[in-house]
């Protein structure tokens, strides 16, 4: 019988693993360690068989990941109470989002439009 994978677990592993995961580091762009950390993550995983199994795992997280937030965002927007603000039903999406948050919050800073707007002012 296969090993049922666990999300919260495997987060938890991927969580050690910052090169993974954090831009901001400059290991982020190291292959060669980025290459390491993903075997040391694969042995640690019994559920996943090889390195392309694990990348596309982690590519599926951070995607349900990445269309969560948005629904969270939608509704904050909207101006009603807090009771109708969107929760995500995935158990592991609080977890995610302590470790992806930081990375998403690195990608959403960028200069808008407005800026430029106002120099024409």
């Amino acid at each position: 019988m296969a090993n049922q994978f666990n999300t919260i677990e495997f987060l938890e592993e991927y969580q050690r693993y910052p090169c993974l995961w954090d831009k901001s580091m400059p290991e982020f762009s190291n292959r060669i360690k980025r290459d390491h950390a993903e075997e040391q993550l694969l042995q640690i995983t019994s559920s996943i068989n090889n390195v392309k199994e694990l990348r596309q795992k982690i590519r599926n997280i951070r995607c349900t990941y990445n269309q969560e937030v948005p629904k969270i965002k939608s509704s904050m927007r909207t101006g009603s109470g807090s009771s109708t603000v969107y929760k995500p039903k995935l158990a592991w999406f609080s977890y995610a989002d302590s470790i992806l948050k930081k990375t998403s919050d690195i990608d959403n800073k960028s200069d808008t439009n407005l800026v430029i707007l106002i120099t024409y002012l």
